[in-house]
């Protein structure tokens, strides 16, 4: 009998999870099927509750739940207790376990695509101060030698965030404007917010029209491809890199947690291009 993975979001119906999800378990020969599960605000306990009494091994947690669905889980890893989010739901011995694995498959990404295996000695933009920029930057402030700047449009809400970091003494607060003025100084810019994503794609949080020679710049919207700060980035020198294949990596993680088995994050990120093209 096959085994039942899913997702649950509201909205949920422009999710690519369960297509790329699918081609997985097809090309690697898995016998499981993967669902999205539209979830109403007031019925999120039942239907986790639901889910387990289904013997459901596994979900993707996304908008508005990734906070909200806490209470409901049995237990959280230290990432998701510190960044009060969980992406990702693995049933152990009947008891629900809550993952945030957004800044793990970002890192792998990032370093990857920089064709680098660690961050030493760089100085980084995070962008954003939101539930993605939580778990991203939680993972980065685990390096000791790196220098991180967080702007937000409010910076108490940035200053919310770094208090959350591991080595906090590396990291600064900043406005928008601040990081738009000093943009010329970082080596990693990574964008975590909504701006620039599909209908809205001529917005961006700041204009970066003077990189120095080998900045590296992130924006972990996958629709559109290329966003309006990856195409100033581009033309000013900037290696660029959009969120699919954080996407893939992040769905990669899940299969191999739920199933034991590990696959080509490849096959669903040429999935998700071919989807988007």
């Amino acid at each position: 009998m096959s085994e039942l993975f899913g997702i649950i979001g509201n909205p949920i119906e422009h999710s690519l999870s369960p297509l790329i999800q699918n081609k997985a378990y097809q090309s690697h020969h898995i016998d499981a099927h993967f669902q999205a599960f539209h979830v109403e605000y007031q019925d999120l306990e039942t239907a986790i509750k639901g889910m387990k009494t289904l013997g459901i091994k596994g979900f993707i947690v996304t908008v508005p739940f990734k906070a909200k669905v806490i209470p409901y889980l049995d237990e959280i890893d230290q990432t998701a207790q510190k960044t009060k989010a969980v992406n990702i739901v693995h049933m152990i011995d009947g008891k629900y376990v809550g993952y945030n694995f957004d800044g793990k498959a970002h890192l792998e990404a990032l370093l990857e695509d920089m064709g680098i295996q660690s961050l030493s000695n760089q100085h980084i933009l995070i962008i954003g101060a939101g539930g993605a920029a939580q778990s991203i930057y939680y993972t980065l402030s685990q390096f000791k030698d790196i220098k991180i700047d967080i702007a937000n449009r409010t910076k108490e809400k940035a200053k919310i965030l770094k208090d959350i970091g591991v080595n906090v003494k590396n990291t600064n607060v900043i406005s928008l404007a601040e990081a738009e003025n000093k943009h010329i100084q970082y080596d990693i810019i990574i964008q975590t917010t909504s701006i620039g994503m599909w209908p809205e794609t001529d917005k961006s949080p700041i204009n970066i029209s003077h990189l120095k020679p080998g900045t590296f710049v992130s924006d972990i919207i996958y629709n559109p491809s290329e966003t309006k700060i990856l195409k100033q980035a581009h033309e000013n020198g900037a290696r660029t890199q959009n969120g699919k294949k954080m996407l893939a990596l992040q769905n990669a993680l899940a299969i191999e947690m739920w199933t034991g088995k590990k696959v080509d994050y490849n096959v669903m990120l040429q999935t998700l291009n071919e989807a988007l093209s």
